[in-house]
């Protein structure tokens, strides 16, 4: 967790550095540089702590334009619940926590404004379950680099994976409003009756981690020690990545040349 917090403080100082670099100079560059800030922002909203908040104030705007106020909803909380989730290792703890963070997000914008709360519940709930199912599609690849024990607990954390967001849901409910509250239980009553999209991909999901779980039981002592902080490690590169963009877009504009704002701009895209 430390070191987590340490690397968010450094994205951040780096992020703003970036935004100080570049103010004294011509509009449109500064202009080119926000943007590239929004954007490794947005692709780091779990790490920054801002998923609850961004997707509130996307809900609060979908909301305030009053057009195709569900089917918006749905778009922002599922991709908002996928893009957390990749961040890291997915495990049981971080869905309960990001599906938490996305759905009160969006309930609480609906509510603090005083309309379309059910539409909104409706469609948080539908998006941050559409969220999750999409990160289960990828844990399959991800844990050909898992330790014995690695696999294990994942295995575990998906076949529970319909319970906990259901848990998750209630809990969302308990915090909300009457009307938040009785469609998002109801919504839970039905998905509990039935079988679901997520319930379907992770239970494939968990097989395949089954099958890897027996493959490696033989040498997972020595894989242990290999891959250990590889989760860490994952987030330090990605992290490093992002913080790098921002250097570059902020050297080239130092230089107050076009030239090189453009072309730092440019790499990001190529990558």
């Amino acid at each position: 967790e430390d070191e987590r917090t340490g690397l968010a403080h450094g994205l951040r100082e780096g992020l703003e550095g970036a935004r100080e670099a570049v103010a004294s100079l011509p509009e449109e560059i500064k202009e080119q540089v926000e943007s590239a800030v929004s954007d490794i922002k947005l692709k780091s909203t779990e790490l920054l702590g801002l998923t609850k908040q961004t997707v509130k104030e996307a809900v609060k705007h979908a909301i305030e334009s009053g057009k195709d106020v569900k089917e918006t909803v749905v778009q922002i909380t599922s991709h908002a619940t996928e893009r957390a989730l990749k961040e890291g290792r997915f495990t049981a703890d971080r869905v309960k926590k990001i599906a938490d963070k996305v759905m009160s997000g969006a309930v609480e914008a609906a509510e603090e404004a005083g309309k379309e709360v059910k539409d909104v519940a409706l469609g948080a709930f539908k998006g941050a379950h559409e969220g999750i199912a999409s990160a289960v599609e990828s844990v399959e690849d991800k844990t050909k680099a898992f330790v014995h024990e690695d696999l294990a607990e994942t295995k575990e954390d998906l076949e529970a994976i319909e319970d906990l967001f259901i848990e998750t849901v209630r809990k969302v409910a308990r915090r909300s409003g009457e009307v938040t509250k009785d469609v998002l239980n109801d919504l839970a009553d039905q998905t509990k009756k039935t079988s679901s999209v997520l319930k379907e991909k992770a239970i494939h999901a968990a097989e395949a981690t089954a099958k890897r779980l027996k493959e490696t039981s033989k040498d997972a002592a020595k894989a242990t020690a290999k891959a250990a902080s590889k989760t860490a490690h994952v987030m330090a590169k990605e992290t490093k990545e992002l913080g790098k963009r921002s250097v570059d877009v902020a050297r080239g504009a130092i230089t107050g040349m076009w030239k090189g704002a453009k072309d730092a701009l440019k790499k990001d895209k190529r990558e």
